[in-house]
């Protein structure tokens, strides 16, 4: 069980993106986009001291996310949501309401993001700066909670 949360953790912080959609307009254009430390597209590279056996990339932008897994599936999915980040901790949830499994510490450094999840069993992930690539988006699936589960 511990070993399924841990890679479901890990899951979910790896879905921080590389190359990102672009979108087709803001609903806010009158607010100019929140910006934080984390904010980049990312690919999970190390889950708790070894190279992941699945692939996540995460897109954090303006307290939005995007992640793009292949975690229990054979193909990409996507999953989307919103996040708030106070100090060094990064919370959020998924665009149908549900809370990410946990809060992480964050630190990041150059083209290095370390997440750290604040369960009873720390889960460490380290992603790098990257672009997503377009087939990753292009392949992933959309969310189907029933069906996949998130990997944060």
């Amino acid at each position: 069980m511990k070993k399924f949360f841990a890679i479901f953790a890990m899951a979910l912080i790896a879905l921080v993106g590389c190359e990102k959609k672009s979108s087709g307009g803001d609903d806010k254009p009158n607010n100019p986009p929140v910006t934080t430390g984390i904010d980049g597209q990312w690919h999970l590279v190390e889950w708790n001291g070894e190279a992941p056996e699945f692939q996540v990339y995460v897109e954090y932008k303006g307290g939005e996310f995007d992640i793009y897994q292949q975690v229990y599936s054979l193909y990409y999915e996507h999953f989307e949501g919103s996040y708030v980040v106070n100090g060094d901790i990064v919370t959020g949830s998924y665009s149908d309401g549900t809370n990410w499994a946990s809060g992480y510490k964050f630190e990041v450094g150059g083209d290095r993001l370390i997440m750290y999840s604040q369960e009873d069993v720390s889960v460490k992930s380290i992603y790098e700066k990257c672009e997503i690539p377009l087939s990753v988006i292009e392949e992933a699936t959309t969310t189907r909670a029933a069906e996949a589960t998130p990997f944060l």
